[in-house]
């Protein structure tokens, strides 16, 4: 393992006892080890810290670094900026506390990014929504193209990993917002990322979560695009109550 990690993942945890053990053991898992794991804890008042503690001596047996702290946060943005700062990788990734990666998904990365070329920046792939029981659901992740993610965030956050220099350019996440920071990162980043996309499954990601809070997420995501005001004040109010339509005629469907 060379001093400096390839990749740093970061998780971001709060109360998480349920579900941060498969989320751990999946990176445990990992057949590729030039990474480093970030764990940033938002002072956790269930056993999560527990669970988080009982990892440590098989990363320390794996050679795995390790990093890990637990304090109150003002939300899962500035949970990921602390891992940001706390990261020495090359390139960083963001894995909830209740997603999985595959165990071949840091293979597949490192050899995307070889071929992607100096230039790229951000990379990403598909990931595969399951339930509580982890059963499939479905699939998402699209080639980021910047007008589809501002209009529709399409990509899979779970299945990107950004080099650190893009953070370095544009900043950090802004944690003026508690759902869609990363959608706010993304429209800053128009003049400065240079993506590239493979078509795989990396990580399961659990259907559930701050983003899936459909009316908050789309409310917010709509004061994001006025702000910045990329597209027509026409457009996003029409992206709003379309997408906002569309979920709730799926919540009806699945009654």
């Amino acid at each position: 393992m060379s001093t400096t990690p390839f990749f740093s993942i970061v998780t971001a945890s709060y109360n998480s006892e349920k579900t941060i053990s498969d989320t751990i053991d999946s990176v445990l898992n990992l057949d590729f080890q030039d990474f480093e794991y970030i764990i940033i804890d938002g002072n956790s008042s269930d056993s999560t810290l527990k669970i988080i503690q009982s990892f440590v001596p098989k990363f320390e047996a794996k050679g795995i670094p390790y990093k890990f702290i637990s304090e109150k946060d003002k939300g899962i943005y500035d949970a990921w900026n602390k891992g940001i700062q706390l990261s020495s990788g090359q390139w960083i990734s963001f894995l909830g506390s209740d997603d999985m990666y595959i165990e071949d998904a840091l293979i597949n990365y490192s050899n995307e990014i070889n071929k992607s070329g100096s230039k790229t920046n951000y990379i990403s792939s598909q990931v595969e929504i399951i339930d509580e029981k982890h059963q499939f659901i479905r699939v998402i992740g699209k080639p980021f193209k910047w007008v589809n993610v501002v209009r529709n965030m399409n990509i899979a956050q779970v299945g990107s990993f950004h080099k650190k220099e893009l953070f370095e350019k544009v900043g950090n996440f802004s944690t003026a917002y508690k759902i869609v920071g990363d959608l706010d990162f993304y429209i800053r980043c128009k003049e400065t990322i240079e993506p590239a996309f493979f078509n795989e499954i990396t990580a399961k990601m659990q259907n559930g979560g701050v983003s899936n809070q459909i009316y908050k997420a789309l409310k917010e995501a709509l004061v994001v695009k006025l702000k910045y005001g990329y597209n027509s004040r026409f457009i996003s109010y029409f992206d709003f109550y379309f997408s906002l339509l569309k979920c709730y005629i799926k919540l009806i469907l699945k009654k």
